[in-house]
């Protein structure tokens, strides 16, 4: 079995934290599917005026071990989780961030889904930097796209793990007539569901950042819509109080008194019973049919009905390299400052489905010091 860790290096005046082939079992399809990690081997090392500790008051020092910072038990699973609803937390300057879970149908009478929020399936680590230098900040390093040897920021698809794991999946499943690149791709498409936050709680300073390391301009997750939690083929449905059965939006959204629905394509239709298998390699909750008796969502009446459903405030890369102010961590000389470090994938990413199961990835984020005028 290929080994899962990840790993925290760094240059001079630097932190970098590298995550280095985490293999996952991914699902966005029901609770009862996670992604686990076998394990887990975490190391932070510095130099220069920068230096680490996983404690504020002691242990600072230039290089944090395995034992330093790996303290997750056998029994930690990744679980896809989203940052939606991010604004009640933040208004309350909360200690650390809080995810929610859309894996399962809970909804309120009225058919807006409960507020579920947990802490499990995110690796998560208080770090503390300190320096000597006056007037600093840190930020995230990336280097020139053009660059040939990179030693900044660094994310993406562990190829090699990802072709091992791909021979096993055809090997175990002919019957999915699938070839191996076909397999691979999928798995190598884990990569774009990862995202970093880091939380930075200070008194004069509440900043929460959030990384998607393969956002192009352009691109949008929504952290909202129709899911199928059910595993029946149907996106999941609730019955109101005038005994209309609708479709559930799940998710962040500002009035649901704003969506509009189609009428039921035959109200007396009943639902057709599952017949066939389910492939639950190529299945996701993204992907439903809509039931003949139901009140269906209409996307595009609801949004022109000034209905939204919440974007995901991520920055790419490109967003932090071309304008460094984007993501700033103040640091004081001589004060211990305190990040919340987050790992986790997005469960609205709609690439957060069961085809990356057992994928792995690289991925390696640096932390740089940078002048005090901003």
């Amino acid at each position: 079995m290929n080994k899962k860790r990840i790993i925290a290096s760094a240059a001079i005046g630097t932190i970098a934290l590298v995550a280095l082939s985490i293999s996952l079992t991914l699902a966005w399809y029901g609770a009862s599917d996670y992604m686990r990690v076998e394990n887990l081997e975490v190391n932070i090392s510095t130099r220069g005026n920068l230096k680490a500790s996983v404690y504020e008051d002691r242990g600072y020092k230039e290089s944090l071990n395995d034992d330093d910072l790996n303290d997750l038990d056998e029994k930690f699973y990744f679980s896809p989780v989203s940052t939606m609803y991010k604004e009640s937390w933040m208004s309350q300057k909360a200690d650390k961030p809080v995810f929610y879970d859309s894996s399962e149908k809970a909804f309120l009478a009225n058919g807006e889904p409960s507020k579920q929020a947990t802490t499990f399936g995110v690796f998560q680590k208080e770090i503390y930097l300190l320096t000597t230098m006056r007037s600093q900040y840190a930020t995230l390093e990336f280097d020139d796209e053009e660059a040939v040897v990179k030693t900044a920021s660094e994310f993406k698809a562990d190829s090699d793990s990802n072709s091992v794991r791909a021979q096993d999946l055809q090997r175990d499943y002919p019957e999915w007539n699938m070839t191996l690149s076909e397999i691979q791709e999928r798995l190598d498409n884990l990569l774009k569901a990862l995202r970093i936050s880091i939380l930075v709680n200070q008194d004069d300073f509440y900043r929460y950042y959030i990384l998607d390391p393969t956002k192009q301009n352009g691109d949008v997750t929504y952290l909202g819509g129709l899911l199928d939690n059910d595993r029946n083929g149907y996106y999941d449905t609730y019955t109101d109080i005038n005994g209309n059965r609708k479709e559930i939006v799940y998710g962040d959204v500002n009035n649901r008194e704003l969506i509009k629905y189609d009428d039921p394509v035959d109200v007396n239709a009943s639902t057709p019973i599952q017949t066939h298998e389910y492939n639950q390699y190529l299945a996701n909750s993204f992907e439903a049919e809509h039931r003949l008796n139901a009140y269906t969502y209409n996307k595009t009446d609801s949004l022109n009905n000034e209905f939204e459903i919440a974007k995901e405030e991520s920055l790419s890369p490109q967003d932090i390299r071309n304008d460094e102010t984007k993501l700033l961590i103040p640091l004081t000389s001589g004060v211990p400052t305190k990040i919340i470090l987050s790992i986790y994938l997005e469960g609205w990413d709609l690439d957060c489905i069961n085809a990356t199961m057992g994928a792995s990835f690289i991925a390696k984020l640096v932390f740089k010091l940078r002048g005090g005028n901003v």
